[in-house]
């Protein structure tokens, strides 16, 4: 039976497990920068750690390793697989983006995905399940996914759950990508939501990022890592702090709604005020974008405004909007 769950969820390489365990460290720093009375919620919500490539079943790690380091959930009769770290090696895009290099072909074998690769001039054949120890990043573009469409077109759910092994081209980034940004987004909520101070969170977290034994070769913080208090804690659009509600905005109550009561509400989720990972430019194939200068929390209200557009454009629309409503 399909569960949904990401190929290999729980197969980590030693690679993996080091930046998750530098993850890890980040967090556990924060954690103690906040106040007695707070950690716990804290840990609980934001900064508990899964060593698993999905984060985690259900809530098994939080809300920053689902955001900063993971891939969004996805579901459907496609070969994405249901989260999954975002240094990732296999992605698919429509056509090749430069930080990536091509596969040789897809091939079927008993109803599995084989990727077929060169590397360093020797052809190598990767499993759905085995795509995770892909030395270098790979991208399948469209045009590899031609010759199998009459086939893949019929598998069922469980079939594709067996193949959930790709990441999408824009979602996709470094390592060190993934820890600037879980870093950063760690600050916001230590200082803003669970009253930590900010240049004590700041320094010990920089030394951290100073300190990293991955890649000796790869200077942490990097040049993108923002300096200003109000650049990391702020939402991107109303330029709030992430702790603010947005209760002067709304001019009904938010109404009830039915939910099963045996299953784990998210309906805070919901809310105007939730705090939602926000991309300052959105993301796109070509490039990569998940970094520390173009991602943010926000609010869900301001997230929904923005929807796939950037931040300029989304400020052109709403001094659009504002003015033939003739609210200037």
């Amino acid at each position: 039976m399909a569960t949904g769950r990401t190929i290999s969820a729980k197969l980590l390489t030693d690679f993996d497990k080091k930046v998750i365990a530098l993850c890890e460290a980040v967090s556990n720093s924060l954690k103690e920068c906040i106040p007695e009375e707070n950690r716990s919620i804290y840990w609980k919500k934001f900064g508990k750690i899964s060593f698993s490539r999905d984060g985690g079943l259900g809530l098994g790690g939080g809300k920053l390793q689902r955001d900063a380091i993971c891939t969004r959930g996805r579901g459907g009769k496609a070969p994405f697989s249901n989260r999954n770290l975002r240094w990732h090696p296999l992605t698919v895009a429509a056509e090749k983006p430069r930080h990536a290099r091509e596969i040789e072909r897809i091939e079927i074998e008993n109803n599995t995905l084989i990727f077929v690769v060169n590397i360093n001039g020797k052809i190598k054949k990767y499993p759905s399940d085995k795509v995770h120890e892909l030395p270098v990043r790979f991208v399948a573009t469209s045009k590899h996914w031609q010759e199998h469409i009459e086939i893949v077109k019929n598998w069922n759910d469980t079939q594709w759950t067996q193949n959930s092994c790709v990441i999408p081209a824009p979602e996709a980034c470094g390592w060190y990508d993934s820890v600037e940004t879980f870093s950063l987004l760690g600050i916001a909520v230590a200082v803003e939501l669970y009253k930590a101070d900010y240049e004590t969170v700041y320094s010990k977290t920089i030394e951290l990022l100073k300190n990293q034994d991955i890649d000796k070769n790869i200077s942490l913080p990097s040049a993108l890592f923002p300096t200003s208090r109000e650049d990391i804690t702020r939402c991107p659009i109303t330029k709030m702090s992430i702790a603010n509600n947005l209760d002067q905005f709304r001019k009904e109550d938010r109404g009830e709604t039915w939910q099963p009561n045996w299953r784990t509400s998210k309906k805070d989720e919901g809310d105007d005020a939730s705090i939602q990972i926000m991309h300052v430019n959105p993301l796109v194939e070509k490039e990569i974008r998940h970094n520390a200068s173009n991602v943010r929390y926000g609010f869900r209200w301001s997230n929904v405004a923005m929807t796939d557009h950037s931040l300029d454009e989304t400020l052109d629309f709403m001094e659009q909007i504002v003015r033939v409503h003739g609210r200037v």
